[in-house]
Order: structure tokens, then sequence, then C-alpha cells
């Protein structure tokens, strides 16, 4: 730029000369101006030898960045490992950095992979049905993940007042279907079966953060809960706000945190490979507008445990008012190529329960004769690289009055179990993980779910942040025999006793 300048100068400088006097350049000598023009060759030839360094220096920083994208990778992301990060450790994987490290602890809005779902080129996590339950935890573990690594690259993330961020993340799943139903003609579908939209809002404080999570109605509006005068299925397609709450807390100072607001209520986890939903799912998660208090402690072989209290929609009482709550403990370990989860729970009514609301007709009847209280055990094993183990059990302590829920004459006590291995490998360089599946229920029938479950699914990731699935599914329904009836309204599910198969093929893409 300085030779530029110089060189522009002297022209100019001579072009004025030459207009201001006229006389004097004509009796300029020759060897003055085979002079001017030696020193401006020499001006131009150093100038192309700097741009030339500049370049050089531009290609030598800029080195890793285009090796680092031409492989597929993020110069900041973690280079991904097989292996690296077992289905026990999901909600604690390593995350992405959804920042721009140029300007750490400026405000601005970010994108980066949806919450829960830490996509990497390791196969032990294409975990379809990511834990809906604890997000709360999640994000005090990626706001704590984001913080070490911008102070590890000097930056000062949160630790002005005036600070804050946005991260938008979410997902689209589209599923192809067919359904050979036992004794009913058989169907088939296309359908967009989700779509969420995150808000995490972190800051400006380094207690505090927000979340907000919508998602979308794939059914025809008369089978919607939210009815509407539109039963054209693709007219439908309500948005509505799944998840909206307020955490406080700091993982790098303390391992307690609070949150209130609206999510599922940590009685469970409903961990899966497979694309279906299990069955202990249907039967207990629990959407709950609750205050919860819960510790984590960020290390390896340690308890974690929280605390929460809500209003349930059914009530024993006249009136309804908080009245549920639950207790969750669990315990985190890691041993060499060996770490699990194993905890358990209780929900003070299992009548509050998604299952239960939607497909039992509580909503419609929420006037119970007792409460029925319910618990959970749960387990993710992994043992080395490979192989995956996921077990979890949740079921009524007590039976239903028969008003309320029956099962073959008497108060029903609903239980399922869910048995799941999966194992890890590389295919055509590609990720990919195969799973088989066991799941039961007993004296559900009343919400229309199987009494056996069989599954295989293999999953792969052609393309990085997205999912491929094949699913095959057999069920088997409840006996022809049986009868069931849930909050004063008969089950109706004809033919049963009869398998049910299905294959479903699935695509899903994370952002």
């Amino acid at each position: 730029m300085k030779f530029r300048l110089a060189l522009s100068l002297g022209v100019a400088a001579c072009v004025a000369g030459f207009i201001t006097f006229p006389v004097q350049a004509a009796s300029v000598e020759a060897d003055t101006l085979q002079a001017m023009a030696a020193r401006t060759s020499v001006l131009q030839k150093q100038l192309v030898a700097l741009q030339a360094k500049v370049k050089k220096l531009n290609r030598e920083v800029n080195a890793p960045q285009r090796i680092a994208k031409k492989q597929g990778k993020h110069p900041l992301k973690p280079t991904p490992t097989e292996g690296a990060a077992p289905v026990a450790h999901l909600p604690n994987a390593n995350q992405y950095l959804p920042f721009d490290p140029d300007v750490p602890g400026h405000a601005f809005v970010s994108t980066g992979p949806y919450v829960g779902v830490p996509i990497q080129f390791s196969g032990s996590d294409l975990i379809v049905n990511s834990p809906s339950v604890n997000t709360d935890v999640q994000l005090l573990s990626i706001r704590k993940s984001i913080i070490e690594h911008l102070n590890a690259m000097g930056g000062n993330l949160l630790k002005e007042p005036a600070h804050s961020h946005l991260l938008l993340s979410g997902v689209v799943s589209a599923q192809g279907n067919y359904t050979n139903w036992g004794g009913q003609p058989s169907t088939s579908d296309f359908d967009v079966t989700n779509m969420s939209l995150d808000a995490f809002f972190i800051g400006p404080s380094e207690w505090t953060l927000g979340f907000v999570e919508l998602g979308y109605d794939n059914g025809a509006a008369a089978n919607s809960v939210y009815a509407s005068t539109n039963y054209y299925r693709a007219a439908n397609s309500r948005v509505y706000v799944n998840k909206a709450f307020i955490t406080v807390g700091d993982f790098e100072v303390s391992p307690l945190y609070g949150s209130v607001g609206q999510f599922y209520a940590p009685f469970g986890t409903y961990s899966s490979v497979m694309v279906s939903d299990t069955l202990t799912k249907l039967v207990a998660r629990t959407k709950v507008r609750a205050l919860l208090l819960g510790f984590d402690q960020q290390k390896d072989n340690t308890a974690y445990g929280s605390v929460y209290l809500f209003r349930g929609e059914s009530h024993a009482a006249s009136v309804s008012k908080v009245n549920n709550g639950g207790l969750n403990v669990g315990y985190k370990y890691q041993h060499g190529i060996y770490s699990g989860n194993i905890g358990g729970g209780v929900l003070a009514n299992l009548a509050d329960s998604g299952g239960m609301q939607d497909g039992n007709g509580f909503s419609m009847n929420e006037q119970l004769v007792h409460r029925v209280p319910a618990y959970n055990v749960r387990g993710l094993f992994a043992f080395g690289e490979h192989l995956d183990v996921i077990a979890e059990y949740v079921g009524a302590s007590t039976r239903f009055n028969p008003n309320d829920m029956s099962y073959n004459g008497q108060g029903a006590k609903p239980w399922a179990i869910d048995t799941e291995a999966a194992y890890s490998f590389f295919a055509w360089e590609r990720p990919s993980t195969v799973g088989v599946g066991y799941a039961k229920s007993a004296e559900a029938l009343s919400l229309n779910i199987p009494l056996d479950r069989y599954s295989l699914v293999l999953t792969t990731s052609i393309w990085r942040n997205t999912l491929q699935s094949l699913e095959l599914r057999r069920d088997r329904q409840y006996a022809a025999s049986a009868t069931a009836t849930g909050a004063g309204n008969s089950a109706a599910v004809p033919e049963m006793g009869k398998y049910d198969n299905a294959i479903t093929a699935s695509f899903d893409y994370y952002f």
C-alpha cells in the first residue's frame, strides 16, 4: 500500500509539473527521465514481491482450515474417534463450539447441533430417539464446554453483564412406512414425523440460561388432542411450544442447579437406538410445568439426582393443585473400557403421564378415585468401544380403581419394559449401528400399545449431521379375550391377539 501511494504521488507530481511548467518540461534532460523510470521499475518490483509474501502468509495461516474443510471436519471441533462417546455418556458427550472464535464474548446469534444429539462420525452416537428428559443438565454441560473452549483461546464469555448469546438448533425427520396389520388391510405412508426448532439463551449472567423448543403436530386435526375445523392432515401442521424453561446454575462453580418452566419430568430416560418410540415412553413419559432442584457433579464415578413438584392434571381432591412430583437418582461410572449410567425414580401419580392423558382418556375425566404412584429402574451400559446395552422398566406401584382404569374386570396395574443391544462399526468409512430390541407391556391395553415388540434397526450417517435408519418391527397385540377400560371409556382395538409387522425408513437432518 505504501509503495503504491508513493508511486501515485510521484506520478501526480510529475503530471502537475508538466501542466504547470510546460517550458521546463521540454528542457528536462534525457538522463533525468531515465533515472525516474528506473526508480519506478524498482518500486514496482518491490511491490510485486511484497504481494507475493502476503499471499504466501495467507496460505500458511489458512492451510489447516482448508485441509479440515476438505476432510469434512471443523478445525475447532473434536476429531471423532470410533466409540468415543458410548450411549451411556450421551448427555455428557463432547460438544461442538457453536461460537465464532474471532469474537468470543460478543453477543450474536449462531447455530449448532441439535441439543442432545452431538453428531460425530462415531457409530455409538447414533441415537435416534435422543433422551428428551434432563435437557437442563445437557445445556449446563454444553455451556461449561463452551466456556472452557473460549477460555483456552483467550475469550471472556459472559464475564461482562452486557453480553448474551442465542444458539439455534433443530431437527427435521421424514419417514416412509409400510405396516401389515394382523387381520386388517395393510397401510403405507410418507410423513414428516418430527420438526423441532430450539432456542438456547446463554447469559447475560454466567448463572442463567433459558431454553424454548417449538414442535409440530403431524396428525390430522381429527386425531389431534387439539381439535380444529380442518381435517386435512397437511393443512394442520400445528406448531406449538413443547418446552420452555429457565435454569439457574453454573457447573464450573457448583453441581447444584434449579429449573422452572415446562419440560419433561426426569422420570425415566427412554433412550433408544430404534426409530419407533419405546413402550416405556408411551406409558410413562410426563410433560410438566414444574419447579425442579438437582445436582450433577461434573466428573466420572459420581452420583446425581433431582426432586421436582408440579400441579398434575388429574386429581383425587375436588380441585386441582400442586399435588404431584417425583424423585430421580442415579450413578454414572467409568472404569477403563467399561462405562454406564444406572438409576431410578418415583412419580407420585402416573395418571399425569402423556400416555395416560392422550391414550387413556384421563384428559376427559381428570377426577380420580385415588392417585397411583409409579417407579422407574434403568441402566445404560457400554462394553468397550462397540457394544452398548439399554434396559429400562416403568410401572405402577398399585392398581388403579376400576372406575378409572381397568384390565380384565379389575383395576389395572400397567407396566412396561424395554431392552436393547447395539453394535457400532464403520461401513465404507461411515459410522453405523445395528440394534436389536425386545419390549413388553402388561395391563396397558387401554393405552392401545402392544403386548410384545421385537425390533431390528440399521442406522448410518451418510452425510454429516444426518441419520438414515431402516427398522423392522413386529408387534403382538393383547389377546382377543382381554378387556379394558380407561376413564370410563372402552378401549377399541380390533382384531386383538394378532401380529402386526412394520418396516420404516427414516431420514433425520440435524442443524
